[in-house]
């Protein structure tokens, strides 16, 4: 089979044909007709099975038999044969649409009566993979209207460049943890998100890292008892209760916490 007659044949079988059906339609163009046996000669289809696919074609009028004692076919013009193909997918298209229009009826019913059921844990959304977790708070942070808070310890995320240090457009307050002043990186990254502006103090230790959105989303991390110290699983709830508990607890550990020169100055010192 030529290439022409290949790509023939897959744009037959594209409009809806099987292979068999295009390769008898094609194997009676050019002749005034043939029989089966003939067809099944040129096409290289299983003779028996030639039988069953003319007449196939011809119950879908893109081939017609031809009056006499022997059992011969003709294929019917190609812009017939093609016109009715297209018609016989429009008209399967429209069956569709209808069908999924009733389907969406009966389903969207199931679904909206689904939603009506709370999930308890629906306000809870869990993160395994430390950069889609970094991304997710990310997002939210972008996202906030009146304040993001923070605590930061280790293990220290794959930080950004200095030069692509951000901050949020609402109030920024953020603790860290002595330890981050001993990584210069770190340092002069912290250094440059106070000079954008975020409010930077300094604590001993932190218990975990954690950040509160607006009073009403908490992100933290927990390590992970199983993969080991420097494993993380994020999680984010967005209760307003948690959210002020944990705001009490920064609270207080940002009353008694260092300014940042400060804390340079006395890790200078020391």
């Amino acid at each position: 089979m030529t290439a022409a007659r290949e790509t023939d044949l897959a744009d037959l079988v594209a409009l809806g044909l099987t292979q068999y059906e295009a390769k008898g339609y094609l194997g009676l163009l050019g002749r005034e007709q043939a029989t089966p046996t003939e067809v099944a000669r040129v096409t290289g289809l299983p003779r028996q099975r030639t039988y069953d696919v003319l007449a196939t074609l011809a119950e879908r009028g893109l081939v017609a038999p031809v009056p006499g004692k022997a059992v011969a076919y003709r294929a019917m013009p190609p812009e017939q044969v093609l016109d009715r193909l297209v018609s016989l997918r429009r008209a399967a298209l429209a069956r569709q649409q209808e069908l999924a229009a009733d389907l969406t009826s009966r389903l969207g019913a199931l679904y909206a009566h689904g939603r009506l059921q709370d999930d308890p844990l629906d306000y809870v959304e869990v993160l395994h993979d430390a950069e889609h977790a970094a991304h997710r708070i990310g997002q939210l942070v972008a996202e906030a209207t009146s304040e993001v808070v923070g605590m930061v310890r280790p293990p220290y995320a794959a930080p950004p460049a200095v030069a692509e240090a951000q901050v949020s457009a609402v109030r920024q307050r953020v603790l860290y943890e002595r330890s981050v002043l001993d990584n210069p990186a770190l340092r002069d990254l912290v250094g440059a998100y106070a000079s954008l502006g975020e409010e930077v103090r300094i604590a001993a230790e932190l218990p975990l890292k954690v950040a509160v959105i607006d009073g009403a989303t908490v992100a933290f991390s927990l390590p992970d008892p199983v993969g080991g110290r420097d494993r993380e699983t994020t999680l984010i709830v967005h209760h307003r209760m948690l959210a002020a508990t944990m705001l009490l607890a920064f609270e207080s550990v940002w009353s008694q916490a260092t300014a940042l020169p400060e804390a340079i100055a006395e890790k200078s010192s020391g």
